[in-house]
């Protein structure tokens, strides 16, 4: 329920990196101290979305399929890794094809994204741009 809570901040609350991470120092603790918890398809679920959200896109294969596997017979994760799968693969394809841009218009998008557009990702410690031919399909 902490790690739900702390998820709605994160998402009401304008995207915190504080937030999301409390949520997620919150489910883990709740499947260390409860073995419910940890076999709740839910908090799996919950915690695969935030994920997502994040961009962490392994982990949230992995809750997904942990889901998946607690609860055969509830669609919505099966299906929601079915579309992570896919969104994933037409990115990876557009990695390859360089976003099916050509010469002078691929040049205009290719250069570095200034820090002020990354929002709080671009602040001291946060994530770097990368130019597009430096990416790699992979996780």
């Amino acid at each position: 329920v902490l790690g739900n809570a702390h998820v709605s901040l994160f998402f009401a609350g304008g995207q915190s990196p504080g937030s999301a991470r409390r949520a997620l120092a919150a489910y883990a603790q709740a499947e260390r101290v409860d073995p419910a918890a940890a076999a709740n398809p839910d908090l799996h679920l919950n915690r695969a979305t935030l994920l997502q959200y994040l961009e962490r896109f392994q982990g949230a294969l992995e809750g997904l399929s942990r889901a998946s596997d607690l609860a055969p017979q509830w669609e919505e994760p099966r299906r929601r890794h079915q579309q992570l799968i896919g969104y994933l693969g037409d990115l990876c394809r557009l990695l390859e094809t360089r976003g099916k841009l050509r010469g002078k218009r691929r040049r205009g998008v290719a250069g570095p994204v200034p820090l002020p557009l990354l929002g709080p990702l671009g602040g001291a410690g946060g994530p770097r741009p990368s130019p597009i031919a430096g990416l790699r399909p992979g996780p």
